[in-house]
């Protein structure tokens, strides 16, 4: 798999959860990414894409 390739997540709800979840979160998968997002924040662990972009621009920095 390349490096732009995208993750597909599955969460199994019930509608009654699903419905909970909707009245305190109205974008649960806006919530969903928001919090993965500040777990590898938190965690200091970076997306491979990331990185990559991190290594380049210091590599460039280092060639000027």
């Amino acid at each position: 798999m390349d490096k732009h390739s995208s993750r597909f997540l599955a969460v199994n709800l019930t509608e009654a959860e699903w419905q909970a979840l909707r009245e305190v979160t109205p974008d649960p998968c806006g919530w969903i990414k928001t919090q993965i997002r500040r777990l590898l924040d938190e965690s200091g662990v970076a997306p491979a894409a990331a990185r990559d972009e991190q290594e380049n621009l210091f590599s460039h920095a280092l060639a000027d």
